[in-house]
């Protein structure tokens, strides 16, 4: 579904490029992280999905359309929805179902489409129970989800998150991904640009970018095997890979595939009940 092809982009007056020949691509149905410090590219990477920044060289390609033709970028913005750092930037008016209908009225659906998209996005999110309330009532991760309700009211394929969780507090960071991960089980395509390492371990791949290049791209298990790597590149991986290399270095025979607690603890348990 998305394609960049030997993309190279340079923002103006800046001394080298924020990607530098990039070659990437994202099946339909795939949840794919891609992580990296500040200044690594990838919230640029993710403005160049839905077209808001073009390449410098190379091209970018969604649903089969180069977001470089003019007279498709309208259609590849219609395909993909993205969510940014800020919540409260994203929500224009005052109540929860009527944020959420905004997109929609604006592409002059039918009011009776519109009440069962805003109904269907927000029951996707968890938040129906909210429809009527005034969103500075809603705490920042709530916001975020309406914020994505909006998005899913538009029927996207693809779902671009940059850094939706930066300005969460960690419930709220968790309330997020488990909505994004419901809506990749349905079939969503997410593409999630993300600091937090954690946030990764249930995704089909991650991306590591580093200096505007992609340094690493496989399954969770295969990209954290490469610890030194993530830590040379300023990347923490999570405390359970840490703690499960610690362990092996003890003498624990752990597999590569246990990347959470709840794996941790189903392949330890057995190892201990021997000592």
């Amino acid at each position: 579904m998305i394609r960049f092809d030997h993309v190279t982009y340079q923002y103006e007056k800046a001394f080298s490029p924020a990607l530098s020949d990039i070659n990437l691509e994202i099946r339909e149905g795939e949840f794919v992280a891609v992580v990296g410090h500040n200044g690594s590219g990838k919230s640029t990477l993710a403005k160049h999905v839905n077209g808001l920044l073009l390449p410098t060289e190379g091209t970018v390609t969604v649903c089969g359309m180069p977001t470089s033709n003019e007279d498709d970028i309208l259609k590849i913005r219609q395909k993909v929805g993205i969510a940014f750092q800020n919540p409260d930037n994203q929500l224009v008016t005052t109540v929860v179902e009527e944020d959420v209908a905004f997109g929609p009225e604006n592409l002059g659906i039918v009011p009776e489409e519109i009440r069962t998209r805003v109904d269907e996005a927000l029951a996707s999110v968890g938040m129906t129970a909210y429809a009527s309330t005034a969103v500075h009532h809603l705490s920042g991760g709530q916001k975020q989800r309406i914020a994505i309700a909006g998005i899913l009211a538009l029927k996207p394929q693809i779902l671009v998150l940059d850094e939706a969780s930066a300005m969460l507090d960690p419930s709220g960071r968790a309330d997020l991904l488990k909505t994004v991960e419901a809506l990749h089980k349905d079939g969503m395509t997410v593409l999630m640009v993300t600091q937090y390492m954690e946030e990764t371990t249930g995704c089909d791949r991650v991306v590591v970018m580093k200096g505007g290049k992609i340094i690493l791209d496989g399954t969770p298990a295969e990209v954290f095997k490469h610890t030194d790597l993530l830590k040379e590149s300023n990347l923490v991986p999570p405390e359970t890979v840490l703690l499960r290399d610690s362990l092996r270095s003890m003498g624990y025979a752990l597999s590569d595939q246990v990347l959470t607690a709840e794996q941790l603890a189903e392949e330890l348990c057995p190892l201990l009940s021997t000592i």
